[in-house]
């Protein structure tokens, strides 16, 4: 394979001119897999540091916000939480597990019922129930759960504003039926959360939500086709579009512009198998069509993918990363090495490169990690949760030249 070095410097015109473990600067990157053509692009150029949290930790997945109100941002991985910037560990909740996962799956931060402090949204497969635990508002109080609805087996959940109205809503990968829960803005003598059944067609392994066709309103994608949502004021309703197939498809499924034409595209990765791909929205004949393209197909289980500014360079980059141990390793791949990488799409040449974050170490992406800015430097950092350990990985951008 022909590897690229670092000519950033001479052609990034087109993308717009304490024991940590040191992820060496990126100088040299590889094009995925799967290329189509060789490249002339470059990766973000981007130093990673490795925080190991708990190498004894198996959570799943993890949350990121200000637990304790110092205004720092903590860490939350299931049955604890870990105060910055130190990391030291607090206990939030008894777990149980369940044949090597724990029955908590999801871990969204929300100041829930207002009173100030931040609490921990999740989900479950095996108790199928949706739940909150509440802050007591002091480092070692005790923790409430609060269970809001039972939908029935749940992979994950996302925080999507749903409706528009600037609140971030719950939705889960429900194996029942679609559905998702408007949170309301502040406690009333209704409920903290309104259920919103979409509907029972697509419902498979991962979700989605993202602007499909550009109308300003929210759409909802499945494994095996999107609902488009419309807005009748302050309604919403939706159209069921059984437009493509997916495959057992990762949490979430993404929706964006990947070659700049206007049409918004749609991201996955197969939660279970091997292949990251993206389907390219065209208009055929008066009609939407989807051409399938594949990112990279040397691994297995990007259970999870998301979209960051690697690099802090305005071009938007792919971030996945393995699951550890999906089904017990009885995946395709299973067992393989873990790895996480940065895939950024070049539009001259029509082709997506791979630089690596880390990889062939005991730092994976789990279910559902924690992406955000957590030492408030300007860049997007990686809370790294799985059956192998909790980890962050800090981004540390070079200064481009």
């Amino acid at each position: 394979m022909k590897f690229i070095f670092d000519l950033r410097q001479t052609i990034n015109h087109y993308w717009k001119s304490k024991a940590p473990a040191v992820i060496a600067v990126l100088l040299v990157t590889a094009p995925a897999f799967a290329a189509e053509n060789e490249t002339k692009g470059i990766p973000p150029k981007v130093e990673w540091k490795k925080h190991v949290l708990n190498a004894d930790s198996k959570f799943e997945t993890a949350g990121m916000g200000d637990i304790n109100g110092d205004g720092k941002k903590d860490i939350v991985c299931g049955s604890y939480w870990y105060e910055a910037p130190d990391w030291k560990q607090h206990f939030i909740i008894e777990l149980e597990e369940i044949n090597e996962y724990f029955n908590d799956f999801a871990n969204e931060i929300q100041d829930v019922d207002g009173d100030g402090d931040l609490d921990v949204v999740s989900v479950a497969y095996f108790s199928k129930q949706v739940m909150w635990r509440e802050n007591p508002g002091s480092p070692d109080g005790k923790w409430i759960q609060h269970v809001v609805d039972e939908p029935g087996n749940m992979e994950t959940a996302i925080f999507v504003d749903m409706n528009g109205d600037g609140i971030m809503d719950l939705f889960p990968n429900n194996n029942t039926e679609v559905v998702w829960y408007e949170k309301r803005s502040q406690k009333t003598d209704m409920e903290y959360w309104i259920k919103h059944v979409v509907g029972k067609e697509g419902n498979g392994h991962g979700h989605g939500a993202g602007d499909v066709n550009n109308d300003g309103v929210m759409d909802i994608l499945t494994p095996h086709g999107w609902y488009e949502g419309s807005r009748n004021g302050s309604e919403l309703s939706w159209t069921w579009r059984p437009e493509f197939e997916l495959g057992a498809a990762s949490n979430p499924i993404l929706v964006h512009d990947v070659n700049g034409d206007g049409h918004n595209d749609i991201i996955w990765g197969m939660g279970h198998n091997y292949g990251i791909y993206w389907l390219e929205q065209m208009n055929t004949d008066g009609k939407r069509t989807w051409k399938r393209h594949m990112i990279d197909k040397s691994w297995s289980q990007p259970h999870y993918i998301d979209l960051i500014d690697a690099g802090c360079d305005g071009v938007i980059d792919l971030v996945a990363g393995k699951r550890y141990r999906a089904h017990n390793g009885n995946d395709p791949g299973g067992n393989d090495p873990l790895c996480i990488y940065i895939y950024t799409y070049d539009p001259m040449e029509k082709i997506w490169l791979r630089s690596v974050v880390d990889e062939n170490t005991k730092t994976g992406f789990g279910l559902h990690p924690a992406l955000g800015d957590i030492d408030d430097d300007g860049d997007v950092d990686l809370v790294c949760p799985g059956k192998s350990g909790l980890y962050l990985m800090e981004q540390i951008p070079l200064t481009h030249q």
